[in-house]
Parts: C-alpha cells; structure tokens; sequence
C-alpha cells in the first residue's frame, strides 16, 4: 500500500515522494490470525443470536398450543353447562317430580 507524501521544500516547487509500506511475514501472519479470530467471533455472535431467538420462538409456540388446549376445554365446558341449563330449563324437565322413597334390590 504505497502512500504519497507532499513536501514543500524552500525555493522548490511541491515534489511528490512515494514511501513504500512493506509488511514482513511475521506481520503478515498476525493480521491473518487477527482477521480469523474477528471473522469467528462474528460467527459466534451471528450463531448465539439465531440460537436465543430460535429458542424464544419454541417457547411462545409452546405457550401458543397451551393456551389453545385450554381454550377448547373451556369451549367444551361452556357447551356442557349450557345443556344442563337447557335441560334443567326445559318442559320436560319441569314434569318430573321428585324421587322420595329410594328402594335398592339386593341380589
């Protein structure tokens, strides 16, 4: 990466001298492990977050299917005291006559 540098010198006009950058291997190697170890813990942020929201999202179908077990039993037993309403309530029901004397048969 060579970068340009401007010098105004006395009496001389603007001159342009390139410096060259020059990186040695064992440089070279520490900015490669330096980008591996980055790129990773990237990875392990992006894996950690797909992970808790995975995790949230079972545990609200969790809650999901709960309250629909609960919603259809409450159905069910809202249909089962309306018929005993409506059976108390009605004609026939009003016929019957109390039960006094109770007789079981031995065997």
């Amino acid at each position: 990466m060579p970068s340009v540098e401007y010098r105004m010198m006395r009496n001389q006009n603007l001159t342009r001298v390139q410096t060259a950058v020059q990186a040695g291997p064992i440089t070279v190697s520490f900015m490669l492990i330096a980008l591996i170890a980055l790129l990773s813990l990237l990875y392990l942020n992006q894996v950690t977050k797909a992970t808790s929201l995975n995790y949230r999202v079972a545990s609200l179908e969790s809650k999901r299917n709960e309250l629909a077990t609960q919603k259809e039993q409450l159905r069910i037993d809202a249909a089962r005291l309306e018929s005993i309403a409506a059976a108390r309530s009605s004609q026939v029901a009003q016929a019957y006559t109390p039960v006094q004397n109770v007789n079981y048969a031995a065997r």
